[in-house]
């Protein structure tokens, strides 16, 4: 008999899947249970994740031109130069922020979304409450490590995979090494007020921005596989408990009738 959870091929004596080790008795979902849909939301938070890395990728390449300028400034004295070059550098991380802001936005309602349906799950027993999906971001040191209990979570109640530990631990280690070099270079300042000390500035801020593109690329990569996964794996045993779970209506036997 196939396993509900699992479809892996079972014998008809015993309850538990020697696959995926469930009870083949127990309803994909409970029935009365509160579930999202995952599949656009995570459909949507993957595209802005992906743009958000390309964003900040050319970021780090296009950091070069503030650079150059800087350069075309100490040879030629020019100090209106000098500022365009800043200028430049705060439109360059204006569209990163904003493309980063995004996809937060974005991720953060999926990975809500998908924390509560896993309560869905007769086998789930997470120990992170749903609200801890939103709020785990926000605290001061314990979002560094909440954010990524919780997708972990959330992965290994609904795919059933060796490597869940993998994927999340190497997104999150790209995403701290991310975020972790922008706060750095985000607190750079020049060493001094002449023009070499500037140009010395913008080459530091190109070298943490390549570390910083790095780390976003990986976790990116990994954070769109892992929520694509999860919507798929998620939309589909919540379609599947439904369907289980509907109600068979049984037409009324007329009066007089007599039913063996």
């Amino acid at each position: 008999m196939p396993c509900p959870h699992c479809s892996a091929d079972n014998p008809a004596t015993g309850s538990y899947c020697r696959s995926c080790g469930l009870d083949r008795n127990a309803p994909l979902i409970w029935p009365q249970a509160k579930v999202y849909a995952v599949r656009g939301i995570g459909l949507a938070a993957a595209v802005a994740v992906g743009v958000s890395a390309v964003l900040t990728v050319l970021g780090a390449v296009l950091a070069l031109v503030p650079g150059a300028m800087a350069e075309q400034a100490r040879a030629d004295r020019d100090t209106d130069l000098l500022q365009n070059a800043y200028l430049v550098e705060l439109a360059i991380t204006g569209v990163d922020v904003l493309g980063w802001l995004v996809a937060a936005v974005l991720v953060i309602i999926w990975l809500y979304r998908a924390r509560v349906n896993i309560d869905a799950f007769p086998e789930a027993v997470p120990r992170l409450a749903p609200g801890w999906a939103i709020g785990g971001w926000f605290v001061p040191l314990a979002n560094f490590v909440i954010p990524c209990q919780v997708m972990h979570q959330v992965a290994a109640a609904s795919l059933r995979h060796r490597r869940i530990g993998l994927f999340t631990g190497v997104w999150w280690a790209g995403y701290v090494v991310s975020v972790g070099t922008a706060q750095i270079a985000g607190r750079m300042e020049p060493d001094g007020y002449s023009i070499d000390a500037h140009v010395a500035y913008f080459e530091d801020m190109f070298t943490f921005g390549m570390v910083e593109a790095v780390g976003t690329v990986v976790a990116g990569f990994f954070l769109v596989k892992l929520i694509l996964s999860i919507s798929r794996a998620q939309a589909a045993r919540i379609g599947r408990g439904r369907a289980a779970n509907v109600p068979v209506s049984v037409a009324p036997v007329p009066s007089g009738t007599i039913v063996l």
